[in-house]
């Protein structure tokens, strides 16, 4: 992989895994049958039932709050009690800036989401996450017109992928491992997040254990800094309502920001249909 796809690699991997590890839970039942290529809607209740009580136990901070050991897996457990919602988040490097909007439920415990370059975005880009596999569409993937670039974690072929981190992502036990116990978790104390009383707390996440769960190549593990810092609000449920970082690939800075909102709401996704996609391998996107 060059210095090039190793950046863009590295960004979209923090972004789609952290900046949405929120909406990543785990399993609580067996699946539910997806039909590819039709509209998938949930309706949920707006009475999101919240996690177990927050505990100071473990954390670093002055007062009560949430557990770093277990920190992601609350907020994940929160976020799909709520059943959906939707997300809006911006990310600016290099002198641009670009925004993504999407919406998110749940089947059978796993996520099912959709996101989407805002119209005013310099590069357009689609993806869409359906029983731990991720499609992409958009500018600079080399794909077919009309085509989706499936990337499934569990496919042999994608092993030698640059693009395989991104799959990995796409799976909510694969991102809660490489988040794993967090470095550091101070309460910093409550604010308000566009009308939503929130808990605004402090991390710091460390980059090895998410670069080993995720496979990363080692060139492009490298390129990780040690720790990353962020800050992230939730709410009385336990559930997240923003988070922010700033982050630094190859010597290029990027700042990102994502929303949380409209909890409880109705979603509709459409999952592509397979005779509508192709594969890193077949595209002969190798290591």
């Amino acid at each position: 992989m060059n210095r090039t796809s190793t950046r863009a690699t590295l960004a979209a991997l923090l972004a789609a895994s952290l900046l949405l590890a929120g909406c990543n839970g785990d399993d609580k039942g067996d699946d539910e049958p997806t039909k590819a290529g039709s509209d998938t809607t949930s309706s949920a209740s707006t009475d999101a039932s919240a996690s177990s009580s927050p505990s100071s136990s473990g954390t670093t901070s002055t007062g009560s709050g949430l557990d770093k050991a277990d920190f992601y897996e609350t907020i994940s457990r929160a976020q799909q009690d709520a059943g959906s919602y939707r997300t809006s988040s911006t990310t600016s490097a290099g002198g641009t800036s670009s925004t993504l909007e999407g919406e998110a439920t749940y089947q059978g415990g796993k996520l099912l989401a959709h996101v989407k370059s805002a119209g005013s975005s310099p590069q357009q880009i689609e993806s869409v996450i359906a029983k731990g596999i991720l499609y992409l569409k958009g500018a600079g993937l080399a794909t077919p017109a009309g085509k989706w670039l499936k990337l499934d974690p569990n496919d042999p072929d994608n092993a030698d992928s640059p693009l395989a981190g991104i799959a990995s992502a796409a799976d909510p036990e694969a991102t809660l491992r490489a988040v794993g116990q967090l470095e550091k978790l101070d309460l910093v104390g409550k604010q308000d997040v566009d009308g939503v009383q929130a808990d605004h707390y402090k991390a710091v996440m460390n980059t090895a254990r998410f670069a080993d769960a995720l496979g990363l190549p080692a060139d492009a593990a490298k390129e990780l800094p040690a720790q990353l810092p962020f800050d992230i609000w939730v709410d009385g449920d336990n559930r997240p309502v923003k988070m922010t970082m700033t982050f630094t690939i190859a010597g290029t800075t990027s700042t990102s920001e994502q929303k949380y909102f409209d909890y409880g709401t109705d979603v509709s996704i459409t999952v592509p249909k397979d005779s509508d996609t192709v594969t890193p391998a077949s595209l002969g996107l190798k290591g």
